[in-house]
């Protein structure tokens, strides 16, 4: 029996890994070492054994830890996406909600197990971490808003029913417990207006439908909707973003959509947006999956770039 704390773990090894990349991302970003050293809260020479790895042997130092790759990569894109904003802050709060996250829905457990073999194999200690998990999610989701506030280009994807972006607890059972926005976002006159401040059951359409895709790939807790047409989708070409497209449906039932949309993440669980063609009475929208919240924001802001 061993008392390492999970909290260790993600210290000695994940949080390592992570810095290391977002060092080599700022610096490729035109980041001097001491800059990069003041954001990340370590010294110089730090910065510069960060660095001195490359990025196949960071990833590969994750993936024998049995750390999933892609969570380490999109995390390490958002703060770096955040960073670059001047975002510096909200990078910090991300990345501390994006690891307890992690470790309190035991993703890290066997990961950790690997290290401390001594570990028992009923540990859930680390799932007390989401006792405050309610305040978190809401707070994620705002911080989300915010970011998409910024960014009245959105109003180029926004669809005719108006758009809108929920997260969902781990765990998530039921629509009450995913936040998003009953009033939906809208953008008028070069600003994004958000109907109302989010709250569960903020969206019952979206709430269902990222609930069931969970099922599918736990780590995909948040949704976005936007409109489609042929820019978006271009957009998603450009940005190389793996997507499907599902429909037109006979009917208006949102169950066939949200139906039609579980089967193609079935089929592919890395979809990262599922292009629906509507039907009788349904707009055509595309539907964009993400980490969190905030991860979504960032993708649907980058979409919108480029569909202007």
């Amino acid at each position: 029996m061993s008392i390492s704390t999970g909290l260790e773990f993600v210290s000695e090894n994940v949080l390592p890994i992570i810095r290391s990349l977002v060092a080599k991302k700022l610096l490729e970003n035109g980041y001097s070492q001491l800059k990069v050293a003041k954001i990340l809260g370590i010294t110089q020479p730090a910065v510069n054994r960060y660095v001195s790895k490359d990025y196949g042997e960071l990833i590969s130092r994750a993936e024998s830890l049995g750390i999933n790759k892609d969570w380490v990569t999109r995390i390490v894109n958002n703060i770096v996406e955040l960073i670059l904003n001047n975002k510096e802050y909200e990078a910090l709060e991300y990345l501390t909600n994006m690891i307890v996250m992690e470790l309190g829905s035991l993703r890290l457990c066997d990961a950790h197990r690997k290290l401390v073999p001594s570990l028992p194999t009923i540990c859930n200690v680390c799932s007390i971490l989401t006792t405050g998990i309610t305040d978190s999610i809401i707070k994620n989701m705002e911080r989300a808003l915010s970011i998409l506030e910024m960014h009245p280009e959105i109003h180029a994807i926004i669809p005719r029913v108006l758009m809108n972006i929920v997260e969902a607890k781990p765990g998530a059972v039921t629509e009450d417990d995913v936040v998003g926005v009953p009033g939906r976002i809208d953008a008028h006159d070069g600003r994004v207006i958000i109907g109302s401040k989010p709250i569960y059951g903020g969206s019952k359409h979206l709430g269902k439908l990222i609930i069931k895709c969970m099922n599918v790939n736990p780590r995909y807790r948040s949704v976005a909707s936007i409109k489609y047409d042929n820019k978006v989708e271009y957009a998603l070409k450009e940005l190389s973003m793996h997507y499907v497209k599902v429909g037109p449906h006979e009917s208006s039932n949102e169950d066939d959509v949200i139906n039609a949309a579980v089967d193609s993440m079935i089929k592919d669980p890395t979809l990262e947006a599922i292009i629906d063609l509507g039907g009788y009475a349904l707009e055509p929208v595309t539907y964009v999956f993400g980490i969190d919240s905030i991860d979504v924001a960032l993708k649907v802001i980058k979409i919108a770039s480029r569909a202007t």
